[in-house]
């Protein structure tokens, strides 16, 4: 299984869950999954953003590099399509095919049930980053455990 998770630069929301999901993959043993970032507006070489990368460290989690942007090839080779708000759901399926669209999951809508975009933090407070940071931590603990279930339900 392959999972992107796409914002709009890959500095921040989408980078933190890349990075997140991965380690706690690893963490629960948790085999077969490769997990992956894109912004669908990356300017060329743009850093992924310092205090996202901080409060990252601070939790054990290993982010930063260079941003990457969403391509046609990116998203084909995605299972499971996580995007941070409707914009981008609608930027996605500007390249992806039709017959993929169902691959397409809004982040709050997947993880909590909640009809609602995850804010950009970019350009605000740090407080406004430690939370957008808290709610990717908790959203990929719940991947993680939807994960656990449908394999329970496969082993049965």
């Amino acid at each position: 299984m392959r999972i992107l998770f796409v914002c709009t630069g890959n500095a921040s929301r989408s980078a933190a869950a890349e990075c997140v999901l991965k380690k706690m993959l690893v963490d629960g043993g948790i085999e077969g999954v490769e997990v992956a970032s894109c912004g669908t507006k990356v300017p060329h070489g743009l850093d992924r953003e310092d205090v996202m990368c901080r409060i990252a460290a601070e939790k054990g989690y290993q982010m930063g590099g260079k941003a990457i942007p969403m391509t046609e090839e990116l998203l084909d080779s995605a299972d499971l399509i996580i995007v941070m708000t409707e914009r981008h759901r609608n930027e996605v399926t500007r390249l992806l095919k039709y017959d993929r669209w169902s691959h397409i999951v809004r982040f709050n809508d997947y993880c909590f049930g909640e009809q609602a975009d995850l804010p950009d933090p970019h350009y605000q407070t740090e407080y406004v980053y430690r939370t957008c940071f808290n709610t990717i931590e908790r959203g990929c603990q719940e991947i993680i455990n939807k994960m656990k279930q449908c394999h329970k339900a496969h082993s049965r």
